[in-house]
């Protein structure tokens, strides 16, 4: 049995995200080491071979248990899979003499108004105007900066999470005192950010950045929903024309290179406007979620994101598409309703649909529904992933399947 393990920090919620990676170890000739807050049930004892549960915010109780793992055996990389976790992965990283992104650029990437200023020195007209918000006054300091529409939402969140769109004073208040209490909690406590409203259209750039060069292994076409803009879609490759992707990869080198990131999978979030011009959403040092990173790119190109960001994690270069691409698209299934989750219906009927290859279910029969701006995640019930010939193909076949699925919500 091989000695060597990678040393995974969290996993994601999904038991479907969660085997893509565990898988890809697998596949690479590796064990696994797990830190994780929570430990869910069902690993694959075959592959993770070591488990440690600890409060991964906790430095020093992170490295106690790493040097734990590395007195038994040869860690040959450490990766996390979400955002919260780009920052230990750093430290881990750096302290081991390993592959990863550097504490400075993790902790541009981690803070969306770090991040901002990074960009601004060197490229202004990548980012729209912006502004920190801690308390009241901040907040109408930047109203007279950016003025409306705004986006008000914290400067650490990650899957549109706590985004409220203010289109004037009247919506500023409760959007204000909301987001207070949601990031009470977090690590960049009481940090917001207000920012110019961009118009356009959505899109995210999936790659690594290795030894200093940029591998951009796509360009997906993103939907979300309005007000609260929750990611509702995600279309691989994006149907953006010639001259506007190549305006995306541009903006893409410019972000990674003010930001210093390397040794480091990507997931760059920009929107299009109408005559072009591209502008930074955000950028996290790691892989996409919404099963981007688990899934999407890989059936739309044939090759592993997951492999390829652990190929960079232990110092090689990520491996290119396998072939021509086919068309993947991710659609969440979202309930506008509020109150007991009892059942579903039409499961069978969307797992029928030609062009499905996973239909996960996220909230369990007793979970309790509720709606944004209370909750950002509960209404939404599970997503259906799809592949097609053309983008049509693979968009039709996520539409019908999510449109089959009935939530019994009482």
């Amino acid at each position: 049995m091989n000695n060597e393990l990678v040393v995974f920090v969290n996993v994601r919620r999904t038991h479907l995200e969660r085997g893509a990676v565990f898988e890809a170890a697998h596949r690479l000739g590796y064990g696994v080491a797990l830190l994780a807050d929570a430990v869910p049930e069902g690993l694959p004892r075959g592959i993770v071979r070591t488990v440690v549960r600890l409060d991964t915010r906790d430095e020093a109780a992170v490295h106690a248990a790493v040097d734990e793992i590395a007195a038994e055996h040869r860690i040959a990389a450490v990766l996390g899979w979400s955002e919260r976790d780009v920052t230990t992965v750093s430290g881990i990283a750096q302290r081991l003499g390993l592959p990863g992104v550097s504490p400075g650029a993790a902790r541009l990437a981690r803070n969306k108004y770090l991040m901002r200023e990074a960009v601004a020195e060197h490229h202004p007209h990548l980012v729209p105007r912006f502004a920190r918000v801690t308390d009241w006054s901040d907040l109408s300091r930047a109203v007279e900066l950016v003025g409306f529409p705004a986006v008000l939402k914290p400067t650490s969140s990650s899957g549109s999470r706590g985004i409220f769109v203010i289109d004037g004073p009247a919506g500023l208040r409760p959007a204000f005192d909301r987001l207070m209490d949601l990031t009470a909690t977090t690590e960049t406590r009481h940090e917001l950010i207000y920012e110019e409203f961009l118009h356009g259209t959505e899109h995210s750039v999936e790659g690594f950045v290795h030894c200093g060069q940029i591998h951009v292994v796509g360009v997906i076409d993103k939907r979300t929903t309005e007000p609260f803009r929750l990611e509702l879609a995600h279309l691989h490759p994006s149907a953006l024309p010639a001259d506007r992707l190549d305006a995306v990869h541009r903006l893409t080198a410019d972000v990674v290179s003010a930001l210093g990131l390397d040794d480091c999978a990507f997931h760059l979030e920009c929107m299009v406007a109408p005559d072009g011009g591209v502008r930074l959403v955000e950028i996290g040092a790691r892989g996409g979620g919404d099963f981007i990173a688990s899934h999407l790119v890989g059936l739309a190109t044939g090759r592993s994101f997951v492999e390829n960001a652990i190929r960079v994690a232990t110092g090689r270069p990520p491996l290119d598409a396998a072939g021509p691409p086919l068309w993947a698209c991710v659609r969440k299934i979202l309930t506008d309703r509020v109150g007991t989750l009892t059942g579903y219906a039409g499961l069978d009927d969307a797992c029928r649909v030609p062009g499905v290859r996973h239909l996960v279910i996220e909230q369990p029969v007793g979970a309790e529904i509720t709606q944004p701006p209370v909750d950002f995640k509960s209404c939404i019930l599970g997503a259906v992933i799809t592949v097609g010939d053309s983008a049509e193909a693979a968009e039709g076949s996520a539409e019908q399947a999510a449109a089959l699925v009935r939530a019994d919500i009482s």
